[in-house]
């Protein structure tokens, strides 16, 4: 059984505008079924709202189509959890009994656990999965 892992928003934002880069490389390995990914509407909407910024669309070029297209791919790609949530940042996770999130967050990062979920960067996680 594939590990189950939640990525938060800020790798999911990196992994679109980096592709090469180790969040790229992570989604790709769950297009791979390497891992179980498993996404929001909350946690999609975060990673929309963000690529969608003036701001991220003025320094990197992209067009608001390309980034309807790749969240959309995103639910290709991972299952999409669409019943309630609990009232905690690591919500999803919780959620669909994760294994893992993968983040970028340091604060979360220096928790390194949260109840029986592991908390790691993606090159851990990268590396863990052995890509």
């Amino acid at each position: 059984m594939p590990i189950s892992a939640v990525v938060d928003a800020s790798v999911l934002v990196s992994a679109f505008l980096f592709p090469e880069s180790v969040p790229g490389r992570i989604l790709r390995l769950a297009d791979q079924r390497k891992f179980a990914l498993h996404l929001s509407p909350l946690l999609l909407e975060e990673t929309r709202y963000a690529l969608l910024s003036t701001r991220l669309r003025e320094i990197y070029g992209h067009a608001e189509e390309a980034v309807h297209a790749w969240c959309a791919g995103l639910l290709e790609t991972g299952s999409l959890f669409a019943g309630p949530l609990p009232e905690i940042g690591s919500a999803t996770a919780l959620a669909v009994n994760a294994s893992v999130i993968v983040t970028g967050d340091k604060d979360l990062l220096a928790l390194g656990r949260y109840e029986t979920i592991r908390i790691v960067t993606a090159r851990a996680f990268l590396t863990e999965l052995g890509g």
